[in-house]
């Protein structure tokens, strides 16, 4: 009985965490550097936090083209005063929305889920 419990001790002694004290505590703050203030609350999004270096996501999180590539896709005609958008994708598209292109003299008019634009068909109601 005795035995096991020597063990035990020399396991939790073998185990044990360091400790850390408050000059240990000091001196590794003195070796950190202080970011910027507007890095760490967020305002700047051109800084990583921590090492004051220029963000990869400076413009974005999302590196894609994908706005200048549906900038070229002409607008769809359309008969009527309402256009229907669901993005084209079937499953992979977005839920349903109903675009007025009616009474807008003749301007394209965005779908604001895929960015699709529709007009009306010149004479066309």
């Amino acid at each position: 009985m005795k035995a096991i419990q020597l063990l035990r001790q020399a396991a939790l002694r073998t185990h044990a965490r360091p400790s850390f004290t408050a000059s240990s505590c000091r001196a590794l703050s003195s070796v950190i550097p202080e970011a910027p203030q507007s890095a760490m609350d967020g305002s700047d999004k051109s800084l990583n936090r921590l090492e004051r270096t220029e963000s990869q996501y400076k413009l974005g999180k999302h590196r894609s083209n994908a706005l200048e590539l549906i900038e070229k896709v002409p607008p769809i005609e359309v008969e009527g005063d309402m256009a229907i958008c669901d993005g084209g994708g079937g499953a992979l598209g977005h839920p349903l929305e109903y675009i007025k292109v009616g009474y807008r003299g003749g301007k394209p008019v965005s779908c604001v889920y895929c960015g699709l634009k529709y007009v009306q068909k010149a004479g066309g109601h």
